[in-house]
């Protein structure tokens, strides 16, 4: 009899927990001494649970986008050169950082070295480093479809830089209008020194560099022959181009014209045009060695440190005037370009710089000795 008091007991008390806890879960508060640690919660719904102190998974931000949302600090601009070893090359090159500095730009740097292959691999550098838009600077054209494919399938826009890729952004040279701005100052050159009469056209110019560089060339041509008044221009077949190369341009073109010379020794009135001051200066020392300075008036593209040099050395007699690019400005143009298309603007396609001639009178205005 006093076992089965005792097992009545025992139930007895284990009614009672099970009460406790079922009026627990219906939301009564459990007896500060009942362990809780053992009793099954697989049916509690965690839903009503605070989670302050849980990581926000259901809420991930990571995979969104928000381009629009973005600072102008978190854009990542990648920019391939040319080659550092170019002086204009170089000036673009510091130009730019230091607007990406000035934007709060992150800026990606790789370099081709004139190679067109590596033109290509670095542009796929730039993208798996994580840039948002890549600038290329390079004068390869027949590269540039193959970058532009890089970039639009990776979501990553193109800029190229004097030289046109087929539906990429363009920014730079107006080649063609800066070739007009130079003839429209050789007119009166021409007029004052020759009394409007030239004899011969040379142009010299890099081939591979595709028509964007040729049209430096044509638009002077074309200014002088179709919209200068009163000048004897040459009839076509005393109209010359040469190719300047990719490499040693400043040596090339100086034995390209000083073999013209040696094979035109009865020509007086000379006009020759290139499309960067690299290969002017060949020209000039060209013209120096043949002895033939009363001969040949020269222009140039670019109005960079060659020509100011040479103007500063008290030339301007042969080398007249260099129609100017300003390399240095570069970055601050093209930099706040890039931001606005990140951030969704109405950006042109092309881009292009403001050209002016320089010459000796002008030099200090734009260039003063510091």
């Amino acid at each position: 009899m006093k076992s089965n008091k005792v097992i009545i007991g025992l139930v007895s008390i284990v009614v009672v927990f099970a009460m406790l806890a079922v009026f627990g879960i219906s939301g009564c508060a459990p007896a500060i001494d009942e362990p809780v640690v053992d009793e099954p919660v697989v049916d509690e719904p965690v839903v009503d649970e605070p989670v302050v102190d849980e990581p926000v998974v259901d809420e991930p931000v990571v995979d969104e986008p928000v381009a629009e949302e973005r600072a102008e600090d978190a854009w990542v601009i990648g920019f391939n050169n040319f080659a550092d070893s170019h002086e204009f090359c170089y000036k673009v090159h510091e130009g730019i950082r230091e607007a990406a500095e000035e934007h709060g730009v992150e800026l990606l740097y790789t370099e081709s070295e004139m190679d067109g292959t590596r033109m290509i691999s670095n542009t796929q550098i730039l993208i798996d480093q994580g840039a948002d838009v890549v600038i290329d600077f390079n004068w390869i054209p027949e590269v540039g479809e193959t970058m532009l494919e890089m970039c639009q399938e990776a979501g990553v826009e193109l800029i190229s830089m004097d030289t046109v890729y087929e539906g990429a952004y363009y920014f730079g040279v107006d080649g063609y209008s800066a070739g007009e701005i130079l003839g429209e100052y050789a007119e009166g050159v021409i007029k004052d020194r020759w009394d409007g009469e030239v004899e011969a056209l040379v142009g010299i110019y890099y081939v591979g560099g595709g028509d964007l560089v040729l049209d430096r060339v044509l638009g002077f041509k074309d200014y002088l022959k179709e919209k200068a008044a009163d000048l004897d221009m040459p009839d076509e077949d005393m109209e010359f181009v040469f190719d300047a190369g990719a490499d040693e341009q400043t040596l090339d073109a100086r034995d390209t014209i000083t073999d013209f010379l040696t094979a035109n020794p009865d020509l007086s009135k000379v006009l020759v045009v290139t499309h960067n001051d690299e290969t002017g200066a060949g020209v000039f020392a060209g013209v120096e060695l043949s002895g033939r300075e009363d001969d040949v008036l020269l222009f140039s593209h670019g109005g960079d440190t060659p020509f100011h040099e040479h103007l500063r050395g008290g030339g301007g007699d042969v080398w007249v005037s260099s129609v100017a690019y300003a390399p240095e400005t570069y970055g601050s143009q093209v930099i706040p370009m890039a931001i606005d298309i990140l951030e969704g603007k109405d950006v042109p396609k092309f881009v292009f710089l403001d050209h002016f001639a320089l010459h000796a009178d002008n030099i200090d205005e734009y260039y003063p000795v510091e």
